[in-house]
């Protein structure tokens, strides 16, 4: 008995393959835009899965989390101050351990000894507590983590080393524990190998990453000068037994005791007058807090164009159906039950959806490296080979598929056979079956002007910040890092002379027109500190504070508003001067000329400088930021505490302006070879290339939702199209009385271009009614990946009413298209032949 419905099943599975081959145009369209929707959700499914659902690759990750001295409204982070880790350390009870770390990578000088001789490389390096990898539940594979005597102040020098590290550079040698090696001048101890792990990966500046290839022991001081600010990050462990809410219970009972012991941290209020909490989450929630709404987002425009996919095959399979209702009317009247017939109509949607899941499985195993590639997020390792999941979701999208499909079959199946015997082909016109489609058609314009709108917002923001003026020229400009750190470059003296004599060689060379230095270049990273007008104390805030040499403004361009330049004569014995940036000048002394008047660079002890010019501005962080006060410091007359905290928190960047095309490369790193051997040249680039790659998030996500939108547009043509050509056929009767009484082919043609803009209109008025939500949403995604300091997210995007105009008239063109032929066709009937036949 089990055997007659397998072969039924069989007969019909083979019938509708036949059917399927007898339409090509059909199966392809179906397939193909079922393959390319699934394709692209199997891939963000499993983006969504390891970016956002997988457990953290750590030992009882659960019971890993995140410790923040931050603003309650804060979304999850473990940002921290010194102070506030060092109390923390010694009240919080709920922890098995706890570590920091500095909250972003740098570079190191390593000197690699080989025969003979040796090389300097630069690697990614970064300072951590004894009880960081402790507490992450990661141990080194070779040697040990570093003692308690090794992290406190004024501790051995010793360092960690990443696998990576240890295979290139000192070919997996087993005997490397206890070796001394050469790190920025400086002889360290070699204590252990770590264990390949996510957090060998960091950021040396915002969007630029780099491999961590070495630990050195943090050794955190109240004399550090970064202790009293949020530069460093905090991981812990729960013991056992301990929930987070019974550790987040503790940590607000030890608030107050912190502020009566650190009352400076009062001052660091909101308008609201709000102080920072001792805040935990989950670790996983910390790591994808920056990365959650990026991936949600595109997670949302690719289950709208599956959407779209889907209703576009709902109308095909409609127009499919009611096309063949004769053929079904026979069928029922020959005996054929209504259960038999609709069997057959699935048969055909299960074959679509089959075919559909393999394509789009195939295509997303292309997918997936190439999004990885462009993807300005880290996304992490997608397995491929994800049997599970993938039968999960390919089962959830053709159960979907079929669902759209079989809806539309069910209703053609209620004609009346008599009517579709009677009339041909001429079946499935009732109203109820024409409203059918035309819902499905108005749904496919709804999605399709959603996601228009957002590829809108998001390409006029990218041209926006695309066209943005830097406030310097970046043409034949050429940008070149080194690191200076360690006791040798510790002072002001040496590094100045460093610096003079790389310049000094670059001058040299041919087609080199000038080279300047500066330590934080516009759209890196920089020291930010308090400074402010020496006679009006109360305007005293964070501001950029740059080092740089003379004839730095000129090389890179920045215009000279007022005043002069810096010059060699402001050398260390000299009036301490400044330059400072017409925001700051505006600011400051907004009623008169600030050259002249002194910035108070000093916290308790004044540090008052002169100025002698005023400059244009230039955005700091990113082309997306308001203009900050920036103050220009002359390399030479920096302290030699500012040069120490500078060279080891900052690259020194030298940029030269080329007049010529030659290998920048080459000349730079012979410059500073021949200044210093032990240095390395860590970047080279262009600073058009360096603008380009602040771009890149934007330009991602502008693209991306321009691919989905210009998907979702052509299956809303196609789903038009195949509407408006259906009613054409079953109005061809019709469309011949009108024509033989009279009417004009431009009345024909106008009816049909008429039905398929009204349809457009109705879906174009509710996907733009859908879409106010966007600007707030889309102006969020965009702030996680400019590292915007505008007061408010929509700032960043380009005017609302230019978005959803383009969108009407994208909308509006895509229909004009795909209704021009079918009306066309109609409007080229001829009458005598259609009544003829008749």
């Amino acid at each position: 008995m089990l055997g007659l419905p397998l072969i039924t099943l069989g007969q019909d599975l083979r019938f509708a393959l036949r059917q399927l081959r007898r339409a090509p145009g059909f199966t392809a369209t179906a397939i193909g835009t079922l393959g390319l929707a699934m394709g692209a959700t199997l891939t963000m499914a499993g983006i969504a899965n390891s970016t956002l659902l997988a457990p953290l690759p750590y030992p009882e990750s659960d019971r890993l989390v995140g410790v923040a001295f931050t603003f309650p409204q804060e979304r999850p982070n473990n940002e921290q101050t010194g102070s506030a880790a060092d109390f923390l350390s010694a009240h919080a009870k709920s922890f098995s351990s706890m570590g920091l770390t500095e909250d972003s990578a740098g570079g190191a000088n390593l000197w690699i000894d080989e025969a003979g001789s040796g090389r300097a490389v630069q690697v990614g390096s970064q300072k951590v507590t004894r009880g960081y990898f402790p507490a992450l539940g990661v141990q080194p594979q070779l040697g040990r983590n570093f003692s308690e005597a090794e992290d406190r102040p004024g501790g051995p020098k010793v360092v960690l080393l990443s696998e990576r590290l240890w295979r290139s550079a000192f070919a997996g040698s087993t005997d490397v524990v206890g070796r001394v090696v050469h790190v920025n001048g400086e002889s360290y101890t070699v204590t252990g190998v770590m264990q390949p792990s996510p957090k060998d990966q960091g950021y040396s500046a915002p969007g630029v990453g780099i491999n961590v290839d070495l630990w050195l022991p943090m050794q955190l001081s109240p004399k550090d000068p970064g202790y009293g600010g949020d530069n460093y990050t905090m991981v812990a462990r729960l013991k056992q037994g301990v929930t987070l809410s019974a550790a987040q219970q503790e940590l607000n009972a030890l608030k107050e005791p912190f502020y009566q012991e650190n009352p400076q941290y009062r001052a660091w209020t909101t308008r609201s007058k709000l102080l920072h909490d001792f805040k935990l989450w989950p670790l996983k929630d910390v790591e994808v807090s920056h990365l959650q709404s990026s991936v949600l987002a595109l997670t949302g425009a690719v289950l709208a164009v599956l959407l779209a996919a889907c209703l576009n095959l709902a109308g095909l399979m409609t127009a499919r159906g009611l096309r063949r209702g004769r053929e079904l009317a026979v069928r029922s009247s020959l005996g054929a039950t209504r259960t038999g017939l609709l069997r057959l109509l699935l048969s055909e949607s299960v074959l679509i959806a089959t075919a559909g899941i393999a394509l789009g499985m195939l295509l997303s195993r292309l997918m997936v490296p190439a999004l990885t590639a462009a993807s300005p997020i880290a996304i992490p390792t997608i397995e491929t080979d994800l049997p599970l999941l993938t039968l999960l979701v390919g089962l959830l999208l053709g159960t979907l598929t079929v669902a759209f499909s079989l809806l539309p079959a069910m209703r053609v199946l209620q004609g009346d056979k008599m009517d579709a015997l009677r009339n041909g082909h001429v079946v499935g016109t009732t109203k109820e079956k024409a409203t059918l489609e035309k819902v499905l058609v108005v749904a496919q314009v709804a999605v399709a002007t959603v996601l228009l709108a957002v590829s809108s917002l998001m390409m006029g923001s990218f041209l926006k910040l695309r066209s943005t003026d830097t406030g310097f020229k970046p043409q034949q400009l050429v940008i070149a890092q080194v690191t200076l750190k360690g006791d040798g470059y510790a002072k002001t003296e040496p590094t100045t002379q460093f610096i003079e004599e790389v310049m000094r060689r670059l001058g040299e060379y041919p087609g080199v027109t000038s080279v300047a230095a500066i330590n934080g270049l516009p759209l890196d990273r920089g020291l930010n500190a308090g400074v402010g007008p020496a006679d009006r104390p109360e305007l005293r805030k964070v501001g950029e504070l740059r080092l740089i040499t003379p004839g730095y403004i000129p090389t890179m361009g920045i215009p000279l508003a007022m005043g002069r330049d810096l010059s060699e004569s402001d050398g260390a014995n000299a009036v301490k001067v400044v330059l400072i940036s017409a925001t700051a000048a505006k600011h400051w002394w907004p009623n008169r000329s600030a050259i002249g008047e002194q910035v108070n660079m000093g916290g308790k002890k004044p540090d008052l400088r002169t100025v002698v010019g005023i400059v244009g501005d230039v955005h700091t962080n990113s082309l997306a930021d308001l203009p900050r006060p920036v103050v220009y410091v002359p390399f030479s007359q920096a302290g030699d505490g500012l040069t120490k905290v500078v060279n080891g928190w900052f690259p020194t960047t030298f940029t030269v302006r080329m007049a010529t095309h030659q290998d920048s490369a080459k000349i730079l790193a012979q410059a500073v070879s021949a200044a210093d051997p032990t240095i390395p040249v860590a970047r080279v680039k262009t600073m058009q290339a360096m603008i380009d790659s602040t771009m890149k998030a934007p330009r991602f996500f502008s693209w991306m939702a321009a691919a989905f939108a210009g998907f979702a547009l052509l299956l809303t043509a196609i789903g038009l199209f195949g509407l408006l050509s259906y009613q054409v056929s079953l109005r061809l009767r019709e469309i011949g009385v009108r024509l033989a009484v009279g009417a004009s082919r431009g009345q024909v043609l106008r009816l049909f271009l008429g039905r398929g803009l009204a349809l457009t209109a109705t879906g174009l008025v509710l996907g733009i009614a859908a879409s106010f939500a966007l600007p707030q949403l889309i102006g969020s995604l965009m702030e996680d990946f400019v590292y915007s300091n505008s007061t408010s997210p929509t700032a960043l995007l380009s005017s609302t009413s230019v978005a959803m105009a383009v969108t009407g008239a994208g909308m509006v063109m895509a229909a004009l298209a795909a209704s021009y032929l079918p009306a066309r066709r109609a409007a080229l009937t001829e009458p005598t032949t259609i009544l003829r036949a008749e």
